[in-house]
């Protein structure tokens, strides 16, 4: 929302900046005080018997058994399960724990071949920008940037080409945006985490595979226009 005096809310603002900056360095000099060196990740979940979780395991390092979840999260009892986390390493080696502050659950979509019942209403290229994309471990990982009035409603899913897989080890993926109509006012993030360990298939089980990803954004004069981007030379998965 704008200030309705936009002058002296903004004198306002760098006062209440300025304060914030001068709290933090007071609170560097206290001996007491301990900031903690919080990650923002992906990472996969694995709960116990009671559906706490137990283990959690950053895409780039070890496992870690986790001391304490802050969130007092429960999920089916051991399963595993994908998230973006806030969280602290306690420790190091061997005997390194994780805190928990944040829990937030990603989109997850499998991938599916365009033939799949899923997409017997044809498939939807709805646009959106590619913020960030990576890979992690036996998942990509990518932000989305989406245009929304209400954010409701949005459908994803991705559809995959499996025909080069076995003869040259290339996955093709396609992003499915269903926007269901919402009108494009304001920008939104979505955080999707596509499985590939399904591809660590026969005969090739141990070879690096190329996971090429297409999908639809706004070209310069704002329309929907296909990109191949991250499909011209891949991500490479080692399984």
């Amino acid at each position: 929302m704008k200030p309705t005096q936009s002058a002296p809310a903004g004198g306002i603002l760098r006062h209440s900046l300025f304060l914030l900056l001068l709290l933090a360095v007071a609170a560097c000099k206290d001996d007491k005080y301990h900031y903690p060196s919080v990650k923002l990740e992906f990472v996969t979940l694995l709960s116990d018997e009671e559906g706490k979780v137990a283990t959690l395991i950053p895409d780039m390092g070890d496992p870690l058994r986790v001391s304490l979840d802050r969130t007092a999260s429960t999920f089916t009892p051991s399963s595993t399960l994908r998230a973006l986390s806030n969280y602290e390493t306690i420790g190091s080696g061997t005997t390194a724990t994780a805190v928990i502050y944040s829990l937030q659950s990603p989109i997850v979509p499998t991938p599916k071949p365009a033939s799949d019942e899923a997409f017997k209403d044809g498939i939807k290229h709805d646009p959106v920008n590619v913020t960030s994309i990576w890979m992690g471990r036996d998942y990509l990982n990518m932000i989305l940037n989406l245009k929304v009035d209400t954010g409701k409603g949005h459908v994803f899913g991705i559809v995959e080409d499996t025909t080069e897989l076995e003869t040259a080890g290339v996955v093709t993926l396609s992003l499915y945006h269903d926007s269901a109509g919402d009108a494009e006012h304001y920008n939104r993030s979505a955080y999707l985490s596509i499985p590939l360990k399904q591809y660590q298939v026969l005969p090739r089980p141990s070879a690096p595979i190329t996971i090429k990803f297409k999908y639809y954004t706004y070209d310069a004069d704002g329309l929907a226009t296909e990109s191949d981007k991250y499909a011209k030379e891949g991500f490479v998965y080692l399984p």
